[in-house]
C-alpha cells in the first residue's frame, strides 16, 4: 500500500478543455493521468466520466485507490469523494461502465483537553 506522503497531484491545463480536467498523479509506483468532469456539491467532490491514462494492469488496486481518495479529501478539505467511471473502451469488459465508488473522510474527534491543576 502506498504512503500518502509519496503521492502528489498536479492539474495540467493544456491537455483538456472545460469541463474536463486532467490531473497527473505521481505515486510510489509511477505516474498516472486521470481525466474527469469535476463538480463540487457541498463538501463532496464528484468526478464524472473518470478515465485513467498511462495505467498498467492493476496499476492502482483497491487499497491504493483508498489512499488516493483519502489524500484528495484531506488536501482539498472535503468530506466525500464520488467517482463515476467512463464507459470502458479497452481492458476488462469493454462497453461497460464501472460501478460508482463513494469515499468518505473519517474525521477524528479532537483530543480531550487535559484537566488543569488550577
Amino acid at each position: 500500500m502506498w504512503d500518502p506522503a509519496g503521492i502528489s497531484f498536479e492539474i495540467i491545463d493544456d491537455l483538456t478543455s472545460d469541463p474536463v480536467v486532467t490531473v497527473v498523479v505521481s505515486t510510489p509506483d509511477g505516474v498516472l493521468r486521470f481525466m474527469a468532469e469535476p463538480e463540487i456539491s457541498g463538501s463532496t467532490l464528484i468526478l464524472r466520466g473518470v478515465h485513467v491514462q498511462d495505467a498498467w494492469a492493476n496499476a492502482v488496486g483497491a487499497a491504493n485507490l483508498k489512499v488516493l481518495a483519502r489524500s484528495v479529501m484531506e488536501r482539498m478539505d472535503l468530506n466525500g469523494l464520488v467517482i463515476e467511471g467512463a464507459l470502458r473502451t479497452t481492458g476488462a469488459s469493454p462497453g461497460r461502465r464501472p460501478d460508482i465508488l463513494r469515499f468518505s473522510r473519517h474525521v477524528r474527534p479532537a483530543p480531550a483537553a487535559e484537566p488543569s491543576d488550577t
